[in-house]
């Protein structure tokens, strides 16, 4: 079996491949990424003689092909997933999420194909959400296009300890200035650990059906809570928090589905803000579990 993981040398990437190698002992595993510096780092951390990193772009038709040779499996994690950036670049957002997407499902001549999406693809509020929407889409129409294959989606909201997510950025203003933005301590965002979303995948990569979109149990969190649990574990008494507003392309709460959607969930709640809380003490577990 070879499976790609597009976007493998990112946080979720190189955990997922940490795992398929350990579970599939007569698999090969490919990446492709556009970083090298990234690429180089995943080779530290899975030295392995099953992992061929591929230096490429999705967005680009050549790349894709030659990563797509013999390939039964694809993940697609790849993706400009900023919500400030994609505001501020949405033709750089568009042709990674949604032309990258494209050209990926146009090559594929595997079996089964998943895509990483979000909760924010869920009545957009910005550009990002918006191209997360259409990657969906796109994945769906091809489930409909070719029976005997199987094409899926994950859809879950933040990940701990991801990069450049809030908690990094406040990690990084407290040691540069010992203060915090935050936008709106009402806030609420839906959040999952990595292990767990890396054993959610496998196990839609095992099991899942054509066309199914598949959203694993999380909890929600308020910013305000977690503004708390960072400053616990690695501020200080004179660390302060700045108001700066909800941002463009963001929403005051998240939603994971929409009303009528066929999706497959343990869910209790699918709104962030009616959604069982992570408390402030369980938060700080997730951070010190994240940074190990």
């Amino acid at each position: 079996m070879i499976i790609l993981v597009t976007g493998g040398s990112g946080f979720l990437g190189r955990h997922l491949i940490r795992e398929l190698l350990d579970r599939y002992q007569d698999a090969e595993i490919r990446t492709i990424s556009r970083s090298g510096n990234a690429i180089q780092r995943l080779l530290v951390e899975c030295h392995n003689e099953r992992l061929t990193p591929i230096v490429g772009d999705i967005r680009d038709v050549g790349s894709v092909r030659y990563a797509m040779r013999n390939v039964d499996t694809v993940i697609h994690l790849a993706a400009m997933k900023h919500v400030g950036l994609g505001e501020t670049y949405p033709a750089e957002a568009i042709m990674t999420n949604v032309t990258g997407t494209k050209i990926l499902l146009d090559s594929f001549c595997g079996n089964t194909f998943i895509g990483m999406s979000t909760d924010k693809a869920v009545e957009p509020a910005g550009c990002y959400g918006a191209t997360k929407l259409l990657m969906e889409r796109l994945i769906l129409d091809q489930a409909k296009r070719e029976e005997g294959k199987r094409f899926m989606a994950v859809r879950t909201g933040n990940i701990f300890g991801s990069t450049s997510s809030v908690i990094e950025i406040w990690r990084q203003q407290i040691m540069q200035s010992n203060e915090i933005d935050v936008t709106d301590l009402k806030m609420t965002k839906f959040f999952i650990g990595v292990k767990t979303l890396v054993d959610f995948i496998i196990e839609t990569m095992e099991s899942g059906k054509n066309g199914g979109v598949y959203i694993p149990y999380q909890k929600a969190l308020t910013l305000a809570d977690l503004a708390k649990a960072v400053i616990d574990s690695y501020g200080n008494q004179a660390t302060r928090m700045r108001s700066i507003g909800i941002r463009p392309g963001e929403k005051p709460h998240e939603i994971l589905f929409a009303e009528g959607e066929k999706v497959c969930t343990q869910l209790t709640s699918n709104l962030s803000s009616e959604s069982p809380r992570l408390t402030v003490e369980e938060i700080e577990g997730w951070l010190k579990e994240s940074t190990c």
